[in-house]
């Protein structure tokens, strides 16, 4: 592997790292408040599995870049394509993630995450349908590895709302360059990958 190839995926890092700990979300709406749901009989099933696009760049403000500093970012993604492996969540076939939060970002790393998540449920595919309800997700504190941001933003744990006690999971990879961070600074970023709650 060249020395240029290690160069262009070390921002993808930095940036998942940045924009999980960033990818801190306010509610656009209040959560739904149903009982927690049992946990899976079979754990070895997933609840629900989702694939997921930004509906447009996740934004950064200021941009992210090589200095640490206290960057505020807002988004949303669209979850796609929605099974139930368990049979528990037949009735979701799409959601909207709102992603709004902050955190100490640089291009490697992001710390202090600030924030929630808020996902809205349809029964429907591409979100139409009846809303099911509204999962509050809350982000994993420490962040965690991976190849974009959002992966350290999808260890979280859903804390109100449907399925609320199971864990969010995923993983993303950037649908634009992320070379800039090192230079003038990534100020946005669009990604694509999988979520999945069990």
């Amino acid at each position: 592997m060249t020395r240029g190839t290690r160069t262009e995926r070390h921002p993808a890092r930095a940036l998942m790292a940045a924009v999980a700990a960033v990818l801190a979300v306010s509610l656009t709406s209040p959560a739904a408040t149903a009982a927690p749901d049992a946990a899976p009989s079979n754990r070895a099933a997933a609840t629900l599995r989702c694939s997921m696009r930004t509906a447009a760049p996740v934004t950064f403000s200021p941009a992210v870049s090589a200095g640490p500093r206290t960057v505020t970012a807002r988004g949303t993604v669209n979850l796609n394509e929605c099974t139930s492996p368990n049979g528990r969540r037949k009735n979701i076939r799409s959601g909207t993630l709102t992603v709004r939060g902050s955190g100490r970002a640089t291009c490697t790393r992001v710390t202090g995450v600030r924030g929630s998540a808020t996902v809205t449920w349809y029964s429907g595919p591409g979100r139409t349908g009846r809303v099911v309800g509204r999962s509050a997700v809350s982000p994993a504190t420490a962040g965690v590895g991976g190849y974009t941001p959002l992966d350290s933003f999808l260890s979280g744990r859903i804390t109100s709302g449907p399925m609320a006690g199971q864990r969010m999971t995923g993983k993303a990879v950037p649908t634009t360059s992320v070379s800039p961070c090192y230079g003038r600074g990534l100020r946005s970023v669009g990604l694509r990958g999988t979520a999945t709650v069990s």
